[in-house]
């Protein structure tokens, strides 16, 4: 059972401890950023592979009471010492496992800045069920006994060390981070600023700087996360509102966009030309996002403007009929987490965090029990290209969620966790919700595609697509069929609002989430 319905509020997470953590909040009278924070904390500890303090965040808010959706980005930059040259000379894309991927921890300013303008419960209460959690040890779900052995390859002494003593932990094995636990108790007792300004800081540099890493703890101490401005588009009469660059969420937006042209077609996705018509609306998405999208405090752009109709009718161009050939960069996975609560006042909280690459760099600063991500390696170390290494610059992000609304207020709240796949899994289920009216376990169950790569694209399609694959062959697109219900194409979670005012929390099959609601 991975949905559930309720009247007041609701929880959707990748882990039932997460989800039984927000759970609690909210009976208690908690907000919906107070329950997102608390599952978040939980998620880091049961989801070590996937998000936790070192790793960044991006949020969505909607306030009922004036119907607004307030955007965070916790997202942090390379280092001070960031030498694109020098790491030009010697590769050609940073090494995605090593001390020059990792970029500033955003996460736990993150926590702070939503704390700060949306939580009701003191900071303390948010962290204590994590660090119980780590510190008595939980059980091991398959996914990241997996992302464990994998892990076992590239791990550093000190992640070794904690959470593969042994080797790779068995699922169902029970394992404990007590570091991370101590260290989770720190930040509740003491704020953000003894993660960025105190010991933390400190022994991060130091665990990088031996490896040619960049950040320092002065990088730690300049950062704050910072409130931005959604994005916004309206697709079939809903506004759907997505986290801004260097967020990809405005990828989803323009996929959207483009669908909107067309009438869908068929029951469902069983049929060739709407999946057809998603695919390329995708890829040219993409192809937007892949030149442009970057840190907009070193580029610039009116995104809202490129979603305009003058934009959008060029990229509808031959859609019907031609496949597009032209890559989108290597299909890139991430092991991200995305949670999402709405509280008894009908607020809501759309959360997403990540490591990036499964356990980010595989390192782990000793004593603390904090993986550090590796989204460093996102960066190009072309000079001509916007998203560039420089320092004090934020990389181009896969992380985004979305929250949708109409006049009646909110709709739903979702995302996925899949790197490159987010925006993808997104605007299947979006499709799925509003084109062909499908509830939202069914939406988020249903077989999915997942497209990209290079030389040429590759469109993967789950089993129970397979009917479709001799079609869109034909079409032109190069085909693969995989099996049922793959973790490769996402796991989703979702809030939605029905018209009659219940709440439907769903968490997605692929994974080992679950939805609450009361």
């Amino acid at each position: 059972m991975y949905e559930a319905i309720g009247h007041r509020h609701a929880a959707a997470t990748a882990h039932p401890l997460a989800t039984s953590a927000a759970a609690r909040v909210l009976r208690k009278g908690g907000s919906a950023v107070d329950a997102a924070i608390a599952a978040n904390a939980v998620l880091a500890v049961t989801q070590p592979d996937a998000c936790g303090p070192g790793g960044d965040l991006f949020a969505l808010v909607y306030t009922a009471a004036s119907g607004e959706i307030h955007a965070y980005a916790a997202a942090g930059p390379a280092g001070a010492k960031a030498d694109r040259e020098a790491l030009r000379r010697r590769f050609d894309r940073i090494p995605p496992r090593s001390p020059m991927a990792v970029t500033v921890p955003g996460a736990v300013r993150g926590w702070e800045m939503l704390h700060r303008r949306h939580g009701s419960l003191p900071w303390r209460e948010l962290f204590q069920p994590a660090a119980d959690i780590a510190e008595q040890g939980h059980p091991v779900t398959r996914k990241v006994a997996r992302s464990l052995e994998a892990a076992e390859a590239f791990a550093g002494d000190a992640l070794r060390a904690c959470l593969l003593p042994s080797g790779p932990p068995k699922p169902g094995s029970l394992l404990r981070n007590p570091d991370l636990a101590a260290t989770l108790r720190a930040i509740g007792a003491e704020g953000a600023d003894w993660f960025y300004r105190g010991p933390f800081a400190q022994a991060l540099e130091t665990a990088l700087a031996a490896g040619g890493g960049f950040v320092t703890a002065q990088d730690m101490a300049a950062f704050e996360a910072e409130e931005v401005t959604p994005l916004r588009a309206l697709y079939r009469g809903r506004t759907v509102s997505v986290t801004p660059p260097p967020s990809q969420g405005v990828s989803l937006l323009l996929g959207l966009r483009i669908l909107e042209g067309y009438s869908p077609s068929g029951v469902g996705f069983q049929n060739p030309r709407w999946l057809h018509l998603t695919v390329e609306a995708k890829r040219r998405a993409f192809l937007l996002r892949d030149r442009l999208l970057a840190d907009p405090g070193s580029a610039p752009r009116d995104w809202q403007l490129l979603l305009g109709d003058g934009q959008i009718t060029a990229a509808r161009q031959d859609i019907d009929e031609a496949v597009s050939r032209r890559p989108s960069q290597a299909l890139l996975p991430g092991d991200t987490t995305f949670l999402c609560t709405v509280d008894g006042e009908g607020n809501a909280c759309a959360l997403v965090q990540s490591l990036y690459m499964g356990v980010g760099s595989g390192i782990m600063v000793p004593g603390f029990g904090v993986n550090l991500q590796n989204r460093g390696c996102y960066f190009s170390l072309d000079a001509a290209h916007p998203n560039a290494l420089a320092p004090g610059k934020r990389t181009a992000h896969t992380l985004m969620t979305s929250i949708v609304t109409d006049e009646g207020g909110l709709r739903a709240a979702l995302g996925t966790m899949g790197g490159d796949g987010q925006p993808q899994t997104l605007l299947q289920i979006l499709s799925r919700l509003y084109d062909y009216g499908e509830d939202v376990d069914e939406a988020i169950a249903a077989p999915r595609w997942l497209d990209g790569g290079e030389p040429e694209p590759l469109l993967q399609l789950e089993e129970g697509l397979a009917a479709l694959a001799p079609s869109l062959a034909a079409k032109g697109h190069q085909v693969q069929v995989l099996g049922p219900q793959l973790q490769a194409m996402g796991h989703a979670q979702a809030i939605v609002r029905r018209s009659d005012g219940l709440l439907r929390a769903a968490a997605d099959p692929r994974g080992d989430g679950i939805g609450w609601a009361e």
